[in-house]
């Protein structure tokens, strides 16, 4: 659904497929998951790419068409005609989308973020006390010094391709650690929460938020309805999107008062839910 209004932009195929590792890796212990998430975050791929390159000067890695599969979503898109875009959207979109993640190195990094993100939540760091303020504190400085690192370093000439990806990686890892860390930091702080506490039934309907951000933006922007991007500059685009925003955070308190799951979220747990009990007899859940 978000990729028929989402030409060529739909990370949730990307998320399904990492997401996936977290299923046989759940019962795994710390230090493997670590491991692991570092062997993904390394990037792999790439260092191969480069070790081949080394051996073999002139070798290129495999183009999987990306510019090629773009250039035929927005010409679908530019005809106006709602069933020709998503079709598209669907077919080459979808390809368009999962070749830029193997190609700009996101394939790799998204299952060593979910990982980390799964060790960091099994650990407790997520909790409110002294000794998590120092964790994030550190985590904060060394965030902040990588990226800063890093950035020099992808910003190189004659750097090869895929050894620039990794380090572009890498960079935007370090830059993640730098807002996730702030963001923590700054919510031990009481009037910090309360300016964030909006956001609370936003995250718990996010998959609901997320994919009804790609069909409001597509009705206001794209040809085949009201067609606004020629005619909305950075700061018009800022506002659109800050009132649907707002917007969306009324129909979430609005829903959530009413319901215990968001939209999508209560059809994906319904699902996953009775597909469990197929499998489990109710005595063994």
């Amino acid at each position: 659904m978000n990729a028929a209004f989402f030409p060529g932009g739909d990370v949730l195929l990307t998320f399904s497929l990492a997401g996936l590792l977290l299923v046989p890796c759940r019962r795994l212990k710390t230090s493997s998951l670590v491991a692991l998430s570092l062997f993904f975050l390394a990037q792999p791929l790439e260092w191969a790419y480069a070790a081949v390159q080394w051996m073999h000067p002139g070798w290129v890695p495999p183009s999987l068409s990306v510019a090629e599969s773009y250039a035929s979503l927005k010409s679908a898109v530019d005809t106006g005609n709602f069933w020709v875009m998503a079709w598209e959207n669907l077919t080459t979109g979808q390809w368009a989308s999962l070749a830029w993640g193997i190609e700009a190195g996101r394939l790799m990094q998204a299952p060593g973020l979910f990982l980390l993100g799964f060790v960091l939540g099994r650990q407790d760091f997520f909790l409110q006390n002294d000794g998590t303020a120092v964790f994030w504190t550190r985590g904060l400085l060394f965030s902040l010094a990588g990226a800063c690192a890093f950035y020099v370093v992808m910003c190189l000439p004659g750097l090869p391709g895929p050894v620039h990806t990794v380090f572009s990686m890498w960079h935007n890892v370090c830059f993640t650690g730098v807002w996730v860390a702030g963001f923590v930091l700054l919510y031990r702080l009481e009037y910090f929460r309360k300016a964030t506490a909006p956001l609370l039934t936003y995250g718990r309907m996010s998959l609901t938020n997320y994919v009804s951000q790609s069909v409001i933006g597509s009705l206001i922007f794209f040809p085949y309805a009201l067609g606004l991007a020629p005619y909305c500059g950075y700061l018009a685009s800022f506002a659109v999107g800050f009132a649907a925003m707002t917007g969306q955070i009324w129909f979430c308190r609005w829903w959530l008062e009413r319901h215990r799951y968001g939209v999508l979220e209560g059809l994906w747990h319904r699902a996953t839910w009775l597909a469990a009990g197929k499998v489990f007899a109710p005595e063994h859940r």
